[in-house]
């Protein structure tokens, strides 16, 4: 009882001084504590509002200054800022009474003092340097659920990754500037720097980024992005597919080369055994890379990739053929109490480059010749082309199911209808037949039958 007579003495009734800001505390009211409401002195509507802090009865947990005020016949309240020295962004008496006197000025000429705050602050960061405005996009795509297949989720750490790389290119050349000072002519000097080095690629994901920034940062909505529309200026980025071998003699060279024994393996050539595994089973590189024993059904000799692995967004099935078992077997017994199938000396995913590296160290040209997703390009090229009897061998749509290609309007519908397993025992039969053309072509005396699995 004390505690609650002490502190309604010592709240004043009206601010006259700092004094009398410092001694203000939340009222006792029907027997709890409860916000005050302590009005300035000299009026205009300005008072100090008092918020009890819970666990210290009798003490506030915050002096905010508002003013209470009219509008087009609306009652209204202009939040000032918390009180203080007015340091930090604290305001005090006196800081709060000129604010007041702006307030009313505003009221005057017939604006609305909330109004013009929102439309300062807008104005105010409008002239932040573009490095402040690359970090909030950034820290947005951090936490943005994008929607690829039927999985909804936030970015893949590997694509942020990349993101931030290419977000602090940007900014090391304009960070320090505002939008507004970022000039068309140095954005296109800018870009030519990456032309010089061959870098068209890197060249235009990073224009991309910036003129995703500074649509981000154009709040006042006029529009201007110095990023935008220099294709005209730029020398064109015409993509090249990833080189696969496609003709007999070269296929069965590339073949040959990594089925050869490794003088130099290390972990019993786990990477070998992970690009023989690759050329077997057509995915993604990466997915192999990134392949776990979870994923192996032994069962029903399939590997199916998780959807949130897939660029697709969807379960991929490979049906595995003898000889994809027969390597996975060998594998098993060196990494068979690992996470990931294929790592070497620790239980991690092998790195973006190792299968590429192997083809470099077998002396194929891995950027003229043939590289590790080459691989899909060799299957997809022969495979399409392949006849028997004068008849195509296997319908379009079971080539490319087995390459996860979902942009065809037939195979995706095929996809969304019967999910992973889609046309499941003529892909089994694909890839079965695959796995022997290969032997065919490390052997030419063994037979290729097509017909399925017992």
């Amino acid at each position: 009882m004390a505690g609650k007579n002490d502190g309604a003495c010592a709240n004043p009734k009206q601010i006259r001084t700092d004094v009398d800001c410092r001694a203000a505390r939340p009222k006792f009211d029907h027997g709890a504590w409860s916000p005050a409401k302590i009005s300035d002195v000299t009026g205009g509507g300005l008072y100090l509002f008092v918020t009890p802090d819970q666990s210290r009865p009798g003490n506030a947990a915050s002096k905010l200054w508002r003013i209470g005020y009219r509008f087009h016949s609306r009652q209204k309240t202009y939040s000032i800022g918390p009180y203080g020295n007015g340091k930090d962004g604290t305001f005090s008496l006196a800081d709060a009474r000129r604010e007041r006197d702006k307030a009313k000025d505003l009221l005057k000429e017939g604006k609305d003092p909330s109004t013009e705050k929102q439309l300062d602050k807008h104005r105010q960061a409008a002239v932040r340097p573009f490095e402040q405005w690359a970090d909030e996009w950034l820290a947005k795509k951090k936490v943005e659920k994008v929607r690829r297949g039927r999985i909804v989720a936030v970015r893949d750490p590997k694509t942020i990754e990349v993101l931030e790389l290419r977000v602090a290119y940007v900014k090391a050349r304009f960070g320090k500037l505002c939008r507004k000072d970022i000039k068309r002519p140095d954005v296109l000097a800018f870009m030519r720097s990456y032309e010089a080095e061959g870098k068209l690629e890197t060249r235009d994901r990073v224009r991309s980024i910036g003129e995703q920034i500074c649509d981000y940062a154009d709040i006042e909505g006029d529009g201007y992005n110095p990023f935008r529309n220099l294709n005209g200026q730029m020398i064109a980025n015409i993509s090249t597919p990833r080189p696969g071998v496609t003709e007999p003699r070269d296929v069965t060279r590339v073949f040959k080369l990594i089925s050869a024994p490794w003088t130099r393996a290390r972990f019993s050539d786990v990477v070998g055994l992970a690009l023989r595994f690759d050329a077997l089973t057509i995915p993604r590189p990466g997915m192999v890379n990134e392949m776990e024993w979870s994923e192996v059904d032994w069962d029903d000799e399939r590997w199916t990739i998780p959807a949130a692995k897939m660029k697709t967004g969807w379960d991929h099935v490979v049906p595995l053929s003898r000889q994809a078992l027969a390597i996975l077997r060998s594998v098993q017994k060196l990494t068979g109490h690992r996470r990931y199938t294929f790592s070497c000396s620790k239980d991690a995913p092998l790195s973006n480059n190792t299968l590429n590296k192997r083809l470099r160290l077998l002396g194929i040209d891995t950027k003229t010749d043939h590289c590790a997703h080459g691989f899909r390009t060799t299957f997809s090229t022969l495979s399409h082309h392949e006849e028997i009897k004068d008849a195509k061998a296997w319908d379009g749509d079971v080539v490319e199911l087995q390459l996860a290609h979902l942009d065809n309007s037939t195979v995706e519908g095929l996809y969304k209808k019967h999910g992973p397993l889609a046309l499941i025992g003529s892909r089994t039969k694909l890839m079965q037949h695959w796995a022997d053309r290969v032997d065919q072509w490390l052997d030419p005396k063994k037979v290729m039958p097509i017909k399925s699995r017992n």
